[in-house]
């Protein structure tokens, strides 16, 4: 199954940031209660680090809204959201571990100490939100197989769920008429963005222009046409 980048943005935002606020009120009622007298520099500083680059990262991502026609695999989002799930779990297990880590270190040493198991996670997930929301070049393209699986898959879902219109987007979609049927039902029954679904007609038209002129490599009509076709499932699910 694939996903669109835009609709996983957020999911990972407000993950990150609803841990962040815990651990922030956390820290503050620490604070106050003394725990970290004489080392609340170094306390802040550490929960800082944990966790202001991926919130800025993803914050960025969320308000740039860069490349949003971009698509990957669901599987791979899912890997993503777990391992941020799990890094973030991990920082508030370090932070409730302290009253017992401090039978051996100072709070000092015991959060300096943490940054071996903390940072080498941080990195990756960094760079992967870096590669999934800031790369240009695409994750992850599909090609005409598994987008034909995916409009397959969407057409079924819209069957069961009585969204009749939006079925029969997906039936075109797959059929001999493809895209270009598609998008002339939709722009006969999508009332609130007509104008959004001529412009992609238009685009559909140029596209198909260059493919019989032979003016683009295949692989770069391909991924124009895998942008037009997600454009078009997201105009089929609001119908």
């Amino acid at each position: 199954m694939l996903i669109l980048l835009a609709d996983t943005r957020k999911k990972l935002l407000w993950l990150w940031l609803g841990f962040s606020v815990g651990l922030v009120l956390l820290a503050f009622v620490q604070t106050l209660n003394g725990k970290f007298e004489l080392v609340e520099r170094q306390a802040w500083g550490w929960l800082f680090i944990q966790l202001l680059p991926g919130l800025g990262l993803l914050l960025a991502a969320v308000l740039l809204n860069k490349n949003p026609s971009k698509v990957l695999m669901q599987a791979t989002f899912r890997a993503v959201y777990v391992g941020t799930l799990a890094y973030l779990l991990l920082i508030t297990l370090t932070f409730f571990a302290l009253p017992m880590a401090v039978a051996n270190w100072s709070i000092e040493e015991y959060l300096t100490k943490s940054h071996t198991w903390l940072l080498p996670i941080q990195a990756i997930l960094l760079i992967a939100f870096y590669i999934m929301y800031f790369r240009k070049e695409p994750l992850f393209r599909p090609n005409a197989a598994i987008l034909q699986q995916y409009v397959s898959k969407k057409a079924e879902f819209a069957q069961r769920t009585g969204n009749v219109a939006g079925a029969q987007v997906f039936e075109l979609l797959v059929s001999d008429g493809g895209l270009g049927a598609a998008l002339e039902y939709l722009r006969d029954h999508e009332k609130t963005d007509t104008n959004a679904v001529v412009l992609l007609q238009n685009q559909y038209a140029e596209w198909t222009k260059q493919r019989d002129l032979n003016l683009l490599p295949p692989d770069a009509l391909q991924r124009e046409l895998n942008r037009m076709t997600m454009a078009a499932i997201g105009f089929a699910e609001k119908v």
